[in-house]
């Protein structure tokens, strides 16, 4: 963003009147709504669904990244903060952690009331955010970089997989995570 604002700078300098400060503002504004609404779309119950509106979606996105570089952090950063499982990472919990610390860790989210929302939802949610992730890697163009393009999938699943435990029980969400990465990666 500022190596932006310094462009668009220097063009008024040398007496461009197309480019204003604003202009860069209204960008990243722009870029920043539109990740976030995808990612209200993405967290929706149903999605993904039998409608099947996550290839479309990602289809744009990573066609959408490939010519405009920007919105590859910014989405990233949407969707690692409400689902930390699409970084890859597993919680590490210390054995005396609270039950609130546990759901925490895994990116549960409170309702108004200041409860948890189930575990059957939060399921439901981090189910779309991950297949979405796996749907923009294998997505084309082949050459786009949005988490990691096309190569993304296997390093992401390669990284996932580090992270499980070499002892049983797997945690919860490790069935439910790598179903539907692998259905949406292909």
């Amino acid at each position: 963003a500022k190596d932006e604002d310094k462009q668009i700078e220097e063009l008024i300098k040398n007496g461009n009147t197309e480019y204003t400060k604003e202009m860069a503002k209204g960008k990243r504004y722009f870029v920043d709504l539109l990740c976030s609404k995808v990612i209200v779309r993405v967290q929706a119950e149903g999605f993904n669904g039998q409608r099947g509106d996550g290839f479309p979606l990602a289809h744009m996105l990573a066609m959408v990244a490939a010519e405009h570089k920007d919105i590859i952090p910014v989405l990233a950063a949407h969707i690692y903060t409400v689902c930390p499982t699409a970084i890859p990472r597993l919680p590490k919990i210390a054995k005396d952690s609270s039950e609130d610390d546990l759901m925490e860790s895994l990116g549960m989210i409170k309702n108004k009331d200041g409860d948890y929302e189930t575990f059957e939802r939060f399921l439901g949610r981090t189910e779309g955010l991950i297949s979405m992730v796996a749907d923009i890697m294998s997505s084309e163009p082949s050459d786009h970089n949005l988490f990691g393009g096309n190569g993304g999938a296997v390093k992401w699943l390669s990284r996932f997989l580090s992270e499980l435990p070499n002892s049983s029980p797997l945690p919860l969400i490790t069935a439910p995570v790598l179903d539907a990465f692998l259905t949406g990666a292909g």
